[in-house]
């Protein structure tokens, strides 16, 4: 077969479309290169990729045993994650259990403490009403009795404004004739001094 000169950067670039990558693409070439010493048959070429092809299957088949070991793995902590869901799930509805068990007793109790407080309420309302009944007719005696004793009070004010008014009026019948015995004592008085000046007064002439 003929030989010709090997392109390393068009060999590198085919290998990487063909789906190798970078680094597998330029070992490829490296190893090709170094094998040929800088030409590069067909045969040769075929081995080389032959080999490189064995070499992914072997990394492929670590891969796929990787890829199985953690697949069974997953599983494993699958079943351990839904056996601890279970788990909780039961601890979940155990508490549901208790806490519904717990608000029933609660409800039971609220009522019952309800009962005894509209009880107590209409025991209060009834001592409310009964004392309410004591105090109006307590008022109801004490207001009669205020009446009554104002009454007398009215009464005796009268009475007594009556007395002063009669010993004012005999006062005043007093004062009345003191004032006229002693304004009649004035006027003669007077008379008699205006007769005696009137004497006088003739006597000078």
């Amino acid at each position: 077969m003929a030989t010709a000169r090997f392109d390393t950067t068009a060999a590198a670039t085919e290998l990487r479309a063909a789906g190798f990558a970078t680094a597998h693409a330029e070992a490829i070439v490296n190893t090709a290169t170094r094998a040929v010493d800088g030409l590069l048959t067909e045969s040769r070429f075929e081995a080389a990729m032959e080999g490189l092809h064995a070499e992914f299957r072997e990394q492929r088949a670590y891969l796929d045993q990787r890829l199985a070991e953690q697949t069974a793995a997953s599983q494993v902590l699958r079943g351990d994650m839904e056996q601890g869901f279970a788990g909780q799930t039961a601890a979940l509805q155990a508490l549901r259990g208790d806490m519904e068990q717990g608000f029933a007793e609660q409800t039971a109790a609220r009522q019952a403490l309800r009962g005894d407080m509209e009880q107590g309420f209409a025991e209060q309302t009834a001592a409310r009403q009964a004392l309410r009944g004591d105090m109006e007719a307590g008022f109801a005696k004490q207001a009669a009795a205020l009446e009554s004793g104002l009454a007398k009070q009215a009464a005796a004010l009268e009475t007594g404004l009556a007395r002063q008014l009669a010993t004012m009026a005999k006062y005043n019948a007093e004062i009345y004739r003191y004032l006229w015995v002693h304004g009649s004592m004035i006027i003669l008085v007077l008379c008699s001094l205006y007769a005696m000046v009137e004497s006088w007064a003739r006597a000078q002439a």
